[in-house]
């Protein structure tokens, strides 16, 4: 059984290359179940949930090695509940907002009384210890119904992303029983599979995974619309869930996490940049 860890690799990293730098050992939290991380590159930190702890741990963006995070949200007050798989598996930072947005699943927060276990917990960037979220979208009027619902932040037309039996796009403040304020689901979108979700704000963009791979929508799109794109990474990987996406738009790349395989897959994509 593997450990688990933070990798990382050079951006054009070959099969079988080592990482350059690894995250692990006890004294960094980390357990099992986290499947996704957020990158801050304004302040050069790494964001992590921990399931297993109920607590989401910060690290400086160069830590190598056994190494403790720089802050760690835990405590009753945090209304996080951790349950090893469904709960809470991934975490998205906003830098621009100095925020980190939890997604919760069923059981996955304490007596928040909004109405539902599903929701969002959002925190101060440097909050540390047992404190509150500043802010929870949860109720039945948001929609949000699901294990393991997924987040994505645009900060620059101040909007989230919730994947939670389809794509629901809030206000980013919304807070309590609010209703989104566009809903993409219907037999046209190719259903929602497993897996991260995230913005590519520069562009308006939300990437996803979908039943037969991945898709793109704009933040613009609502009701039953196809997607603008899909790209049929399960045709690539021969099934399985495809976990993670990056973009980069540098080079005109996005990766893709290849549960199945475990490999990173880089595809060049330049209409979706053009």
């Amino acid at each position: 059984m593997t450990h688990p860890q933070i990798a990382a690799f050079a951006r054009e990293a070959k099969e079988n290359e080592p990482p350059v730098r690894t995250i692990e050992g006890q004294k960094t939290l980390i357990s099992r179940t986290m499947h996704g991380f957020s990158y801050d590159p304004i302040h050069d930190e790494i964001v992590v949930n921990s399931p297993l702890t109920q607590a989401i741990l910060t690290f400086r963006g160069s830590s190598n090695g056994e190494v403790a995070p720089i802050r760690v949200i835990q405590g009753p007050k945090t209304r996080i509940l951790g349950m090893g798989y469904a709960a809470l598996s991934t975490v998205t930072a906003d830098p621009a907002h100095d925020e980190i947005f939890l997604p919760v699943g069923s059981g996955g927060y304490r007596g928040a009384g909004t109405g539902g276990p599903e929701g969002v917990l959002v925190f101060d960037r440097t909050a540390s210890g047992d404190v509150a979220p500043k802010r929870i979208l949860a109720g039945p009027d948001t929609q949000i119904k699901s294990s393991t619902p997924q987040v994505a932040v645009d900060p620059i037309h101040n909007l989230l992303v919730v994947k939670s039996n389809g794509l629901l796009i809030f206000d980013r403040n919304a807070s309590g029983n609010t209703k989104p304020l566009r809903v993409i689901r219907g037999p046209k979108t190719g259903g929602f599979g497993g897996g991260q979700i995230t913005v590519y704000a520069e562009k308006g963009l939300i990437l996803t995974n979908s039943m037969d791979g991945w898709a793109v929508w704009s933040i613009n799109d609502d009701g039953d619309v196809a997607p603008r794109w899909r790209i049929p990474v399960r045709q690539i990987t021969g099934g399985g869930q495809n976990s993670g996406i990056a973009v980069i738009p540098k080079h005109k790349e996005i990766m893709i996490a290849s549960a199945l395989q475990n490999r990173v897959l880089t595809f060049y994509f330049p209409e979706m940049f053009d």
